[in-house]
């Protein structure tokens, strides 16, 4: 056990029900709500092992939560969570598209927006998504900023409000699709498509060779998309992993 696992206390720092740090010792985690609609909550692990991250999830159940929710995990990634008391909740696919292959062009105009308003983002994500999976603010945000450099596409409509975006990340060389919705009134006319398709060209732009994304493994739509698009699912899937107590 390491030696931060063997100190008791537990140091939070932030507000619940906003994004808060908790540290003990060297060991430290970031927690948020998972959404607005499920209470639970999400947690990523910085540094520390499995009774950390149970003394965190523990503390989470304590602030209210029903549940704590891992990132999306390789298995490799799932030891220290399942020693923890994780339980697979949700496998997603995982799709890889090299960005040496050509991509057609977007048959929409898609606008970079760097300073959209998210209220606007989160409202078609409301839309869009099922209760569980929809974003809310702290989600977004996170996926906004999971990596040093990323940048969201939009599709306006008529009255110049947008009704489709995409949320990319940059790499050094891997960039990563983090988000696409769709006003569903706007579904089925390939702007998601669209999307996808700027998505690659600003990535090969950033000088990334691989684009990465992950999806519901049920989302047969999407994927049949995707793989339209040149990405191929990987033979490992990724897991969300859940904490009941």
């Amino acid at each position: 056990m390491a030696l931060a696992d063997q100190t008791s206390a537990l140091n939070q720092r932030g507000q619940w029900p906003g994004r808060i740090t908790l540290r003990r010792g060297w060991a430290r985690a970031e927690a948020r709500p998972w959404n607005d609609d499920e209470p639970q909550a999400s947690l990523r692990l910085l540094r520390g092992g499995a009774s950390f991250l149970e003394a965190c999830s523990e503390h989470l159940l304590s602030l209210g939560t029903t549940g704590v929710i891992s990132p999306p995990l390789p298995e490799s990634a799932q030891r220290a969570w399942t020693q923890a008391g994780y339980k697979p909740l949700v496998d997603l696919a995982l799709l890889r598209k090299s960005l040496d292959d050509t991509t057609g062009a977007p048959d929409h105009l898609v606008v970079e927006q760097p300073e959209i308003d998210l209220a606007d983002l989160l409202s078609i994500d409301e839309a869009a998504f099922a209760p569980f999976w929809r974003f809310n603010r702290g989600a977004l945000e996170e996926a906004i900023g999971a990596t040093s450099r990323s940048t969201t596409l939009i599709i306006l409509g008529g009255d110049g409000g947008p009704i489709a975006y995409a949320v990319v990340g940059f790499g050094s060389a891997i960039a990563y699709l983090q988000r696409v919705a769709v006003q569903p009134e706007w579904q089925g006319q390939g702007m998601g498509r669209s999307l996808v398709r700027v998505v690659v060209r600003k990535a090969r732009s950033a000088g990334a060779k691989v684009l990465l994304l992950n999806t519901q493994i049920d989302n047969h739509s999407a994927i049949r998309l995707y793989e339209d698009e040149g990405f191929v699912s990987l033979p490992e899937p990724l897991t969300l992993l859940q904490y009941k107590g």
